[in-house]
């Protein structure tokens, strides 16, 4: 086995749960290169990984304005660049570790002609959106998927998993400068989701915030896209800050103590950074038992009783009761 490629170009989040399957397949095989075909976005949650020997940027054919050069020419050229370049590699296996079939990645995949490719089918996938798959085929975490693929990794259980991401030195001095002198432990509110289902309302960060009061420090990361209103928050006196990239916002976290965000890629990102979290998720067995946090302390809160109900339904008070909790075990072990 001499050059593996993992194809993952959806969310941060999906490829932070992948890097556990980058690592196994290190350990297997030392001598192998990893390589990663990644998006734009995702990429940067593999800056500094010692188990991937070179990150490649996909190239999308419809939504160009995804690209590093957006535009149709620049998609035509850029796209067959990148298959030719991918093909003199001559890759040993390929791997799409999608829990489900992910269309994108395996129209790609086989333009490769890899010869032992390896991707979930109509029979072994599982897509959420999908009623029957909910009702009938069994829950595993997402990060298991590429375990799947791979038998010669042998029998794997999600709780012997761990991700892997490694923050900026310098960005991390720069976001110490910006953040000042830790005094009280640091507590990473991430206000922002795109899914208005997993948007915590604005009252309950505030209701967290004033909770924790002098025993921690709330800082507010806010998406600088986002039109959720922070200057309530900011008034509360939380530091409310937008890290400007996906590198910023790892080098920032990685400067906190525990995390409260809703399920997203933060969530994923400080599993990545071994930080504990706080994590809030619909009352969904497909999410809850599929994306919660790998390898960290944690406390998941689930949306009440109700089959399906939105984080909002979440009190504050348990929160509240779910950080101080967090922080209790982290600063014992950190003594």
């Amino acid at each position: 086995m001499k050059r593996i490629l993992v194809i993952r170009i959806d969310f941060l989040g999906d490829m932070v749960c992948t890097t556990p399957l980058l690592h196994a397949l290190k350990q297997k095989w030392p001598a192998a290169q990893i390589h990663v075909l990644a998006n734009k976005a995702n990429r940067a949650v593999l800056e500094g990984n010692p188990d991937v020997s070179a990150v490649h940027t996909y190239v999308y054919s419809k939504h160009t304005e995804r690209n590093v050069r957006p535009g149709l020419l620049n998609m035509i050229v850029d796209r067959l660049a990148l298959l030719r370049r991918l093909r003199r590699l001559r890759f040993d296996l390929l791997i799409v570790p999608n829990g489900g079939m992910h269309k994108n990645s395996i129209q790609f995949a086989r333009q490769l002609r890899v010869r032992d490719c390896r991707w979930h089918d109509a029979g072994s996938e599982f897509d959420d959106r999908k009623p029957e798959h909910r009702t009938s085929r069994p829950m595993a975490h997402e990060a298991l998927s590429g375990f799947r693929l791979v038998p010669e990794l042998g029998t794997i259980a999600a709780e012997t998993l761990k991700p892997y991401v490694y923050p900026d030195r310098a960005l991390q001095a720069k976001w110490r400068g910006v953040l000042g002198e830790n005094t009280r432990p640091r507590v990473g509110l991430f206000v922002s989701n795109k899914a208005d289902e997993r948007r915590w309302p604005e009252d309950n960060w505030l209701r967290l915030t004033r909770a924790l009061g002098e025993r921690a420090e709330p800082i507010v990361f806010r998406d600088p896209i986002d039109r959720l209103a922070t200057e309530r928050l900011a008034a509360s006196a939380a530091r409310v800050i937008e890290p400007p990239t996906v590198a910023d916002l790892i080098a920032a976290m990685s400067l906190l103590d525990v995390v409260v965000s809703a399920d997203s890629a933060p969530i994923h990102l400080a599993a990545g950074l071994h930080l504990p979290a706080v994590a809030f998720f619909e009352n969904r067995p497909e999410k809850f038992l599929r994306w919660y946090p790998l390898g960290i302390a944690h406390v998941l809160l689930r949306a009440g009783a109700r089959a399906g109900a939105r984080v909002d339904a979440i009190s504050a008070d348990a929160a509240a009761e779910a950080v101080e909790r967090l922080l209790d075990e982290h600063i014992l072990v950190s003594q």
